[in-house]
């Protein structure tokens, strides 16, 4: 099942940059796509590079990352990744990219949720971490 949503993530990914044309709102979308990057930036300083994994299981030996965006939410590498797309959404908006969209959010949300079950067995004080910090959108959910 991991393959799969990974699978489905890069999927949902590349049909939401192609076609590489520009018919939106160009502004907007590199707004948009500059936000999801400082997001992504600011994730991976925090989140060491042997935590780095693309399927959603933990590596073993890794270390739990509590630090920048992840003392707001659990998952900011995911929220990164939707708000990156949201911009390629609006770069070249069609009416097939919003669904697809939603696609990407419901395939991240199942992967963050396979991830926490392996979280909560590799890491013992991930529970205590859970219960005090959203799970992808900060101060709302």
């Amino acid at each position: 099942m991991a393959r799969v949503l990974v699978f489905l993530q890069f999927l949902t990914i590349g049909l939401l940059l192609w076609p590489p044309a520009v018919a939106g709102s160009p502004w907007l979308a590199a707004s948009i796509a500059v936000v999801g990057f400082l997001v992504l930036g600011w994730t991976l300083t925090a989140n060491r590079p042997g935590n780095f994994r693309v399927r959603p299981e933990p590596k073993a030996g890794a270390s739990l990352a509590t630090t920048g965006p992840y003392r707001w939410v659990r998952h900011p590498m995911y929220l990164a990744s939707l708000i990156l797309m949201a911009g390629a959404v609006w770069w070249g908006p069609m009416a097939w990219k919003a669904p697809v969209w939603l696609i990407l959010a419901a395939v991240l949300i199942a992967k963050a949720r396979r991830e926490e079950r392996g979280l909560l067995t590799q890491f013992p004080e991930y529970a205590d971490y859970r219960s005090r910090r959203r799970f992808l959108i900060p101060g709302i959910w």
